[in-house]
């Protein structure tokens, strides 16, 4: 039986639950408190430093944690949101770290901010952190306050029931009219189409030579109870009774042409010579009410001379006086059309403009003579070329001449119809597609200063609609920062419900609510400088750049835009509401219970028309714990099991499918179910596992050198007490327990570390929860230290280990001396004693942790490949086996044989008589032989160290006794 010896090289493989002949070279079968490191070897993780002296105070029992890191100079943060919504803050690191900080409500009240956060499950309450700003988001299904809704609503019109006449050009002879109605009720009225001169006074006897009753005049007749200033005399209808109204703007002209003949005489006199006239009515405009058989009578004043009714005993100069006033003319309607409109309110027709092309005619004139035929009812107020009408009931103003006037009520059709001038506020539809809603739009008008008149037209929303959004996610901010860089340096944090862009433009065709409305969001995420929110199975992007005032409405209803917000669903078989989400390279990975998702684009540019939202897995989802990144990869737990799963998922691209790898599966046992903390140090290579009131916590460490990966190791951290909230910033490990003390795990080291040097080399102090305390006093009669007024001590309810003390003070002849405290029980255990004299100097209390490794089965193992194979079937005897330590001060192995006692000795590194009195028990490699001499099936050996001093394990090797029981391996 040949002796042999074989050396494991390391330990950096962490744990495995395999079989031991199944197990690679370098794990183990249990890891605890431990970090398997490929430089430093498998070490004894850094102490716990107590953040603060007491616990934080005012911790609500329960509720939601959050942290927020502000910068390298003032530090961090952790926050709680109570079961019953309130909000708290304490200071995590730097200046007067573990005070607790000033809150205040903002915008909403402290009521409704409550109501909003309060929940019975903590996992409902999310948080994202951007900046400095902190968003905060309700899953809760049973609260109402948590459900979007719809609130406010868009700009409305001046007026209720509003039109706009514009004057589009002025004309001679035209009327301006105008139908005003509110039903469908229709309205008839005359029109004159023909007329004829019935008859006049003209006197075409002897003596009318001269011809005096020539002339050419326009006439505009309405029916009146009387006449003045008017050529009017008389109006009758057919039965030639007089009309005193509802005939109006008949206008016609009167060509009365005259020829001077000789009647027969010698033409010595003028009664020789008589004018025989030519009479003409020419029809200009035929009015309203005018009806077949109407008459007028009027008097042509242009036109003067001897008519019928003149006298004779007049004259001068040889002229005969008769006839000296004007000539009177009966002017009958021969025809008439009937007109048919809808005018129920007003039937609108103003005296038509002058029909002489000599006389200007002006917007003013025109614009007067329509107010002033305005019904009661109806305001008007004349706005540059335009009348602005409104009223407080319903009303439609149609225009007669389209070619001089147009009428806008709330909608046009053209966008170039619009007028220049309007009235402030005033806001019309541009309905460009007869049959399509979606590409119409809305303008407002505004005037310069605020004021009717000048001004330009700007898009805007549709009027009186829904415009904004209610129950958003909140915002925590950091609002003010007192006695900064002192030892009472407090900070002011404001939460408040957040100011989210309305609905500014559009309608819900064109611009409609996102699909979150009347759902509750998931989680709030970052994605390509767009705020996103997962609600149901839609992802939602408001647009870019809008992060302080998030938009989820189109900027524009005129066209899409590349800056629009996104509303996309994810389709899949399963029911697929969406969780949480992290942003990679290739895009945003989406994450439903039993699904994952990609968002990318197919272009450079993220827009409504590239987003695309496509399937990339089919594994279950932990939807209480965040993704997280690995730097190049994403992990997320699978809790579907008896046990979670932590899967990882690489190389996720636009196309094709990611490898997703269960990183879990050679410790399917080591994660319990419904884990709850989750967090990582990329820079460090570590991801950490926890779960509400749970003591231990799970590690993953792993190294990736170009594409592959040279370590993944499982281990195990156990504190002293459990622990309810853990994060990481920067290389600093904080976890809170649940007594409120929240500690600090450096994982790498700096200065302010407590540690020893000793020959010029390091070593850091394991203790969790520590402090440092002075002011012991020294009693020579019992040789003990006393240190009152620890009131913190009684606080710390259930710890695991004993509670201990150090001397790190290198000058001291005590240096890396350490006791066990003994509480006293009075005065109310604020009081410990250590032996010796501790007195006048600085030390180091804090509760001791156990660093333990269990070794698996020594088999002799061939290389093949990148494989180890065990013999498991040849007879080996383990004679002695050889730890390979580091940094090593006080530890302790244990055999655990088959039919005997367990054998368990304790070690020093150092030597009696070999290190000098004033030096640290401690040194930087060592190597211990430990005596086995038992088959390598018949014992477990574990290592481990419960002390202040470090462990560092690098390599194992073991001597015995190996036979092949002669049988030839093939």
């Amino acid at each position: 039986m040949p002796s042999i010896t074989q050396t494991i090289p390391s330990f950096t493989g962490g744990l495995s639950e395999q079989p031991d002949q199944l197990k690679f070279p370098g794990q183990v079968k249990d890891v605890q408190n431990a970090i398997p490191d490929i430089t430093k070897g498998l070490y004894k993780r850094p102490g716990a430093k107590r953040v603060g002296t007491d616990p934080l105070p005012n911790v609500a029992t329960g509720g939601s944690w959050f942290h927020y890191h502000r910068d390298e100079e003032e530090g961090s943060y952790i926050g709680q949101v109570a079961a019953d919504g309130t909000l708290r803050m304490w200071k995590a690191s730097g200046d007067n770290a573990g005070a607790e900080q000033n809150i205040t409500y903002g915008t909403g009240g402290e009521a409704a901010i409550k109501n909003y956060l309060a929940t019975s499950n903590s996992e409902n309450i999310q948080f994202l952190t951007i900046n400095d700003t902190t968003f905060v988001n309700s899953r809760d299904a049973t609260n109402a306050n948590t459900l979007i809704g719809k609130s406010g609503t868009t700009t409305a019109n001046p007026d209720p029931h509003f039109a706009f006449i514009e004057i589009t050009r002025t004309e001679n002879g035209r009327q301006y009219g105008m139908n005003l109605y509110n039903n469908n009720t229709e309205t008839s009225f005359t029109r004159a189409t023909r007329i004829q001169i019935l008859s006049d006074t003209l006197d075409e006897s002897g003596g009318t030579g001269q011809c005096r009753g020539i002339g050419i005049q326009t006439f505009s007749c309405t029916a009146a109870s009387s006449y003045t200033g008017t050529n009017t005399e008389l109006v009758t209808d057919v039965n030639n009774t007089t009309v005193t109204s509802g005939k109006n703007n008949l206008i016609f002209k009167l060509d009365i042409r005259g020829q001077q003949g000789n009647i027969g005489a010698d033409g010595d006199s003028p009664d020789d010579f008589a004018c025989a006239y030519s009479r003409q009515a020419i029809l200009l405009h035929g009015g309203e009410g005018w009806a077949f058989g109407d008459q007028v009578t009027v008097t042509m004043s242009s036109a003067k001379g001897r008519t019928v009714s003149g006298s004779s005993s007049s004259g001068t100069s040889g002229n005969s006086g008769k006839g000296e006033s004007p000539a009177t003319y009966i002017i009958e309607v021969m025809e008439h059309e009937t007109i048919t409109v809808k005018a129920n309110l007003k039937l609108s027709r103003p005296s038509p403009t002058p029909f002489d092309a000599e006389t200007a005619v002006s917007s003013d004139t025109v614009l007067g003579g329509i107010l002033g035929d305005l019904p009661t009812g109806i305001n008007g107020k004349i706005i540059g070329n335009g009348i602005y009408m409104s009223s407080a009931t319903s009303f439609n103003a149609e225009i007669v001449e389209d070619d001089l006037m147009r009428s806008m009520g709330t909608s046009v059709n053209d966008v170039s119809l619009l007028p220049k001038q309007c009235k402030h506020g005033y806001i019309v539809k541009i309905s460009n597609a007869r049959q399509s809603d979606e590409d119409d739009y809305y303008l407002r008008f505004e005037g310069l200063n605020d004021q009717d008149g000048t001004g330009s037209w700007v898009e805007c929303a549709k009027p009186g609609i829904d415009k904004d959004l209610t129950n958003m996610p909140l915002v925590i901010q950091r609002t003010a920062l007192a006695n900064q860089g002192t030892s009472t340096e407090i900070a002011t944090f404001t939460i408040k419900q957040f100011t989210y862009g309305g609905r500014e433009v559009g309608d819900d065709n064109s611009n409609p609510y996102p699909s979150f409305v009347d759902k509750r969001i998931n989680r709030v995420l970052f994605f390509r400088n767009r705020l996103a929110f997962l609600a149901g199975e839609n992802v939602v992007l408001c647009r870019p750049g809008t992060l302080g005032s998030p938009d989820f409405f189109a900027e524009t209803a005129l066209t899409v835009s590349p800056n629009d917000p996104i509303d996309i669903s994810c389709s899949s078989n399963f029911p697929s509401e969406l969780f949480d989400g992290i942003d990679i390279n290739s895009g945003l990975v989406v994450f439903s219970t039993n699904q994952q998702f990609l968002l990318s684009s197919d272009d450079t540019v993220l827009n409504p028309d590239t987003a695309k939202l496509r399937s990339i897995s089919t594994f279950n989802y932990n939807k209480n714990i965040r993704p997280i990144s690995l730097g190049t990869t994403v992990a997320y737990m699978d809790n579907s099991g008896k046990f979670s799963r932590f899967m990882e998922m690489a190389n996720i691209a636009r196309e094709g499918e990611p490898n997703v790898v269960n990183q879990s599966q050679v410790v399917p046992t080591l994660i319990p179910k419904n884990v709850d903390l989750f967090t990582n140090s990329r820079e460090n290579n570590l991801v950490l596992i926890g779960k509400t009131d749970s003591d231990e916590v799970q590690g993953f460490r792993y190294l990736n050198v170009g594409d592959k990966r040279q370590q993944s190791a499982w281990f195990r951290w156990k504190f002293n007490n459990p622990i309810k909230y853990q994060f990481v910033i920067n290389d600093e490990y904080y976890f809170l327990d649940t007594d409120n003390f929240l500690q600090e795990v450096r994982l790498v080291q700096t200065e302010s570390d407590p540690f020893i040097v000793q020959d010029n080399v390091d070593y850091l102090l394991h203790i969790d929860n520590h402090i440092s305390v002075t002011g012991g006093t020294f009693n020579h009669n019992d040789n003990k230290t006393t240190f009152f007024n620890n009131t913190w001590i009684p606080l710390v309810t259930t710890p695991s280990y004993d509670l201990v003390a150090i001397d790190t003070n290198t000058a001291s002849t005590r240096v890396g001396r350490y006791a066990k405290a003994t509480i006293l029980p009075h005065p109310n255990q604020t009081t410990f004693t250590l032996p010796g004299d501790w007195s006048g100097t600085s030390i180091f209390v804090g509760y001791l942790y156990e660093y333990k490794v269990l070794f698996p089965t020594f088999y002799v193992t061939q290389t093949q490949g990148q494989q180890a194979k065990a013999d498991v079937n040849s007879s080996l005897v383990v004679h002695r086996m050889k730890l390979h330590f580091g940094k090593i001060g006080l530890y302790e192995t244990t055999l655990s044989r088959v039919g005997k006692n367990d054998y368990t000795e304790v070690y020093e590194s150092t030597e009696l008589d070999e290190y000098d009195v004033s030096d640290a028990p401690y040194i930087e490699e060592f190597i211990k032989t430990i005596p086995v001499y038992e088959r390598n099936t018949n014992v477990d050996i574990t290592l481990k160290s419960q002390h202040p001093a470090p462990s560092t394990l690098r390599a194992v090797s073991w001597e015995g006794d190996f036979s092949p029981k002669y049988y030839k391996r093939v």
